[in-house]
């Protein structure tokens, strides 16, 4: 099997450290006994047991106890030989024990004493601790009137002789045990001399000072004299030795146990207090096992272990001291009490290890180790830093073979063969063999500095970042509100498919309105024409009344006036019989509209049938949902069918034909015919004019009927449809807010939860459906109607444009659309102009129609989505500011992508303050549930992130010219050697350096030189 180098550690990881472990030394409760081999043994076979990683070894008022343990046991190879087992003593190797000392303070709270613990780094030398720090405490032995008491240094003899004092003057301390005992109850120190000895440069940076509060700190009422006291302990605190969770969360400001917030935390208590936990053990089975019901009435640890409340201290952190100080800087984030620790990763989506082999002389066979959390990767320009990132990339089916200059398109043919393996968390590989197509299964997702690049290009919104943004959206909502939706498209269609249709309904309603107002248009224009027509009739029919050959004889003049009249009744009945036939046309019309009318609902209900099976709806039920006409409609059409039919029978004539119908007025007109003059030729003549006069008289009437019509109801249907045409265009706007609302709600979870996580310090990320006009486009569509070398509304087309941008424009942009209607009326003011009729502007061919058309054109205007960033629309904002906008959503909105996250230099661009205040909180947020693999050159990205673990890139040229590229790895706390360590790498590599660092003094406590 191949061997490969490993590069470093896996930086900061959860580890459980149980500081509060008593040894034999611990003379005020030993329950261990005197056996000092049999301690050691359980102690660690415990730890080991238990996955203990960290031991605060505990005691009294002395170190004797870690003294013991660190000098005769673990320095001490024969004796470790003795009582474990090799692999044993190698896993002991790996563990830290840390001094533990507990005090009892003079100080009073209520009737109980305080206890405290100073937690003290391995590194500072024993003997320093006892002569330069206990030796220099003391305790009051005695006192004399008028004299100041008589103080003794805390050494154990001291306190021996103490005890054995007080027993000689009160024999019932005696009962309680020995000397050293009694002395050690009664000895108190005082915590100003304690943190005054600490001051001694031996201990800077190299102690804890913690508080035990056991009590329920958020239940205790503050307003006792003991106000005042409390306070000064936890002000001076370090920490709080605490298990309690409520006490926990009032020592982070957290709600519901501190409501005042954490600035009036700060500015009361002077910093967040992190609470650590120990299991407090005095006898072998409480090691390792800090049960909050030890002690309880009722319960067992030993005999119910199921029923155990494990509060383990679990440390996210290098198992150094430098490691444990790390709590004060991230009070929240790098400690916690619970039975198990806070990791919410899916560990099949953790890479935990990156192999490279055959890396063709530019990079050795090596094992990279990855932090679950946050993995920055750090380096001079040309390292290897973004080779990283698209190795891991290419092995997970996530690199894009169109990328253009990046590591893998530069190095073509010369990496050609080499094996890159993803070992992930849950045991399962995944690999590419570079210069081979690697299957696309996108199991991370990777933005490289050129996507991020392209999609937040300069100008505009590329559609590239509105599908991502989108994608983060959808992604975001509850499932049960994707109705079943693959995509955000998909659900937008969905949701607003009932408005749309409605939408269509009234725009075509609107153009409909415009139709028959034309229409009407048209008849009012052509009534001249008409009164124009009727009075060139009427002199033709007076023309051929005069034309009328004289009868020769009275008999014959009154053949011609029953001639007359009989041939206009016949005009008027065929007119009557064409009506009747018009009719029959239109109930064959409604036979036909209503018949495919039917059709569509029958194919409305068998689109519908499957919604109502997935719904639940019975089948019994479902002839409910089938739309039908509320009657047998063909019975009243057959009726009136056959009540028309008679009527036109009726009119024709039957046999014998009846007076008036029409079989019996051709015959009475024929038998008129052959009594008239025997002169065929004035019969004919007379026969034409009287037949043309029938027919004037008979359009005369019609046309008197039209104009009558149009002068007496014209103008007032010409209001009305303009009243409705307005109506239906506003009311279509009133339908698009519909929608628009219909889509706001698909944001409104995204920007509450933007809300809630309160990370964006006073910039805000605002979700909006905006209204989008194009105006321009729109001017254009109007001018090819007009004729530009005349005066057209507004003067030109120009001006027009102009006043379609300052009239209309804001009132589309608003979606009001009462403000829709009074801008539009106002800007139709021009197009009302008597003096400008339109006829007068228009191309030739151009109708009114056309122009009204276009006019209540809808179809540029659209909704779209919006989106401004402290104010600014996105598509204003920078490059920069945009790839800040689109990692915010990955990282705190994105929560169903689980996959690792790996990020090549989102810093680009950007200023150290906007990553400070925008990017961190939110890189800080998302790793805790998913990993995040970040290539930077920024400081503030990988201090203020705390990212867990720091993987520094080495490039050098070989003498080829071809690039060895090199990685180590560690965490941030990582401080030794002095000049190598991470911490040291980190300021020399990153910009900035050291004064980053040292800005943020408080996190990571870089000393100043």
């Amino acid at each position: 099997m191949k061997e490969y180098k490993d590069v470093g550690p896996r930086g900061s990881e959860w580890r459980k450290w149980d500081l509060q472990v008593h040894t034999p030394a611990s003379h005020l409760n030993n329950q261990f006994g005197s056996d000092w081999d049999v301690y050691v043994q359980n102690l660690f076979r415990m730890a080991l047991t238990k996955g203990i990683a960290v031991i605060g070894l505990t005691d009294y008022f002395t170190i004797d106890g870690y003294k013991k343990v660190k000098e005769d046991y673990l320095a001490n190879p024969a004796k470790l030989k003795a009582l474990f087992s090799a692999e044993e003593i190698e896993q002991i190797a790996g563990m830290r024990v840390l001094p533990n000392i507990e005090f009892r303070l003079r100080t009073l709270v209520g009737p109980n004493r305080i206890n405290c613990h100073v937690i003290l780094s391995d590194e500072v030398a024993i003997r320093d601790i006892k002569e330069n720090f206990l030796h220099d405490l003391t305790f009051t032995n005695q006192a004399k009137p008028q004299a100041t008491a008589e103080t003794h240094k805390l050494k154990v003899e001291n306190l021996r002789q103490f005890g054995e004092r007080l027993i000689k003057e009160h024999p019932p301390f005696g009962e309680q045990g020995d000397a050293l005992f009694v002395g050690m109850t009664n000895a108190v120190v005082d915590d100003n001399h304690i943190l005054q000895a600490l001051q001694d440069s031996r201990f800077k940076d190299k102690f804890l000072f913690c508080v035990v509060a056991d009590e329920d700190l958020p239940k205790l009422k503050w307003d006792s004299q003991d106000h005042h006291t409390r306070k000064l302990l936890i002000q001076r605190s370090d920490a709080l030795f605490a298990g309690n969770p409520a006490t926990r969360n009032w020592a982070l400001a957290r709600e519901p146990q501190y409501t005042d917030g954490e600035e009036h935390f700060l500015r009361e208590f002077k910093t967040l207090k992190p609470c650590v936990h120990g299991s407090d053990c005095h006898g072998y089975p409480e090691i390792g096992h800090p049960c909050a019901k030890r002690g309880k009435k009722g319960h067992d640890c030993a005999a119910v272990p199921a029923e155990c409340e494990l509060r383990y201290c679990w440390i996210k952190a290098d198992t150094t001291f430098e490691g444990l100080r790390q709590i004060l800087h991230e009070p929240a984030d790098r400690v916690y009490i619970g039975a198990s620790p806070p990791v919410y990763y899916d560990e099949a989506r953790v890479i935990s290890r990156v192999t490279l082999s055959d890396g063709k002389g530019w990079f050795s066979d090596v094992s990279i180790p990855l932090n679950a959390g946050m993995v920055s990767i750090i380096g001079q320009k040309g390292s290897g830093k973004s080779a990283l990132a698209d190795l891991i990339a290419f092995a997970a089916g996530s690199w894009d073979p169109a990328e253009k200059d990046c590591f893998l398109k530069r190095s073509s043919g010369h990496l050609d063969g080499m094996k890159v393996t993803l070992h992930w968390a849950d045991g399962h590989t995944s690999e590419g063999i570079v210069g081979r197509d690697r299957r696309p299964t996108n199991e991370v997702h990777y933005l490289s500095q050129n996507y991020v690049e392209r999609i937040c290009a300069k100008d505009g919104i590329t559609k590239e970042l509105v599908r991502e943004i989108e994608k983060v959206v959808f992604h975001y909502l509850d499932p049960t509100d994707t109705l079943n939706a693959s995509d955000f498209e998909e659900l937008r269609l969905i949701k607003t498919e009932g408005v749309r249709e409605e939408g269509n309904r009234l725009r075509d309603e609107m153009y409909a309105v415009i139709r028959d107002e034309c229409a009407l248009r048209d008849l009012i224009a052509k009534t001249p024409e008409k009164q124009a027509r009727v009075k060139t009739l009427t002199e033709e029919r007076e023309g051929l009344l005069k034309q009328l050959p004289a009868p020769a004889s009275e008999a014959e003049a009154k053949v011609q006036e029953e001639l007359q009249q009989k041939r206009q009744e016949l005009t008027k009945a065929q007119q009557g019989v064409a009506a009747h036939k018009q009719n029959l046309q239109r109930i064959a019309d409604i036979r036909t509209r209503t018949g495919a009318f039917r059709v569509q609902m029958e194919r409305f209900f068998e689109q519908l049938q499957p919604t109502l099976r997935e719904v639940g709806v019975p089948e019994g039920e479902w002839k409910k949902f089938r739309p039908d006409f509320p009657a047998e409609i063909e019975p009243p059409l057959a009726a009136r069918e056959k009540a028309v039919n008679e009527a036109i029978a009726v009119v024709e004539g039957g046999e014998p034909p009846a007076a008036g119908t029409i079989r019996k007025l051709l015959a009475e007109i024929d038998e008129l015919m052959k009594r008239e003059t025997a002169d065929k030729a004035r019969q004919e003549r007379t026969k034409q004019i009287q037949n043309r006069v029938a027919v004037i008289n008979t359009e005369v009437e019609r046309l008197n009927a039209e104009i009558k019509n149009v002068e007496e109801n014209g103008s007032a249907q010409i209001a009305t449809f303009g009243t409705k045409r307005l109506d239906a265009y506003v009311a279509y706007f009133a339908n698009l807010k519909l929608e628009q609302q219909a889509l706001q709600g698909l944001y409104d979870p995204i920007r509450e939860r933007l809300t809630k996580q309160a990370l964006l310090k006073g910039r805000e990320l605002e979700f909006a459906i905006r209204w989008a006009a194009d105006v321009s486009t729109w001017i254009e569509r109007g001018a090819a109607l007009f004729d530009q070398r005349r005066a057209v509304p507004y003067g030109s087309v120009e001006q027009l444009g102009k006043a379609a941008n300052r009239i209309l424009l804001p009132a589309w942009a608003s979606g009001d659309p009462e403000r829709i209607r009074t801008a539009f009326e106002i800007f139709m003011g021009e197009f009302r102009k008597k003096e400008l009729p339109w006829k007068s502007y228009v191309r030739n061919g151009v109708t009114l129609q056309d122009v009204l058309n276009w006019l209540y054109e809808v179809s540029h205007i659209r909704l779209e989505y919006g989106l401004k960033f402290n104010g600014a629309e996105l598509e204003s904002l920078s490059p920069g500011t945009k790839g800040i906008v689109l990692l915010i959503l990955y990282l705190g909105m994105d929560i169903e992508d689980s996959r690792p996250l790996v990020v090549d230099q989102p810093d680009e661009n950007l200023d150290n303050e906007s990553i400070y205040n925008l990017l961190t909180p939110y890189f800080r947020l998302a790793k805790v549930r998913r990993q995040i693999i970040v290539i930077t050159h920024n400081p503030n990205l990988v201090v203020n992130s705390d990212s867990e673990q720091v993987i520094v890139a080495t490039g050098e040229k070989q003498e080829n010219g071809l690039p060895i590229i090199s990685y180590n790895s560690g965490s941030l706390e990582e401080n030794h050697p002095p000049e190598t360590g991470m911490r040291q790498q980190v300021c020399n590599i990153l910009e900035g350096g050291d004064v980053a660092f040292l800005k943020r003094e408080r996190r990571y406590a870089i000393r100043e030189k």
